[in-house]
This record gives structure tokens, sequence and C-alpha cells, in this order.
């Protein structure tokens, strides 16, 4: 099976949101601002999330987490986040931050 991009797709009246080839409607949450940077408050909050029936989180990552200091990237948390969503099966939509979190 190949993998699909989710992609909108037209319908008479609107259009649909595709996802694995399948229609999918996002039952979603938008964490503050900082939750997504630490995956031990996610860890908490994933099942809470999942109870609650939540199928997609959007969470910011920006960009001093991932390079803390010039040239030296880390991922370890974020990828942390990824399993624990994984874990759940919830999707996930990353608002990127670019520069540093609430920079100009």
């Amino acid at each position: 099976m190949q993998l699909q991009i989710p992609h909108l797709r037209p319908t008479p009246s609107s259009k649909q949101l595709v996802v694995n080839g399948e229609p999918f409607l996002m039952r979603a949450s938008e964490l503050q601002n900082s939750s997504f940077s630490s995956s031990r408050y996610m860890a908490e909050a994933w099942p809470k999330l999942s109870a609650a029936n939540i199928n997609t989180v959007l969470g910011s990552v920006s960009w001093e987490q991932i390079e803390p200091e010039e040239g030296k990237f880390d991922f370890a948390e974020l990828d942390e986040c990824l399993r624990g969503a994984r874990q759940y099966g919830i999707r996930l939509v990353l608002l990127w931050f670019g520069s540093f979190k609430n920079g100009q």
C-alpha cells in the first residue's frame, strides 16, 4: 500500500479532508503554547485526550526547542511526543515557529 499525503478532495458543496485514502473528520484540540515541548507533560495528556475522543492535536514546536545552541540539533523531546501520539492513535498538526517562540 502506497502512503498517501493527506489532502482536500472537492465535493459538490465543499471540500473533504482525506487521510489514508478515507474521509477524515478532525476532532481536534489545540495545546497551550509550551505544552508540546514537554514529553513528560504530554505523557499525562495523551490518555486524557484519547478518552475525550480527540483524534488530532495541534501543538507548537519552536526553533529554540530543536536547535537550543547554534549548530546543535536536538529532536529528542519532539520524537518522544510523536511516539506518545502514535501510542494513542492521535494525529498531529505541528505549528512550526521558525524563530524563537513568541519572537518578532
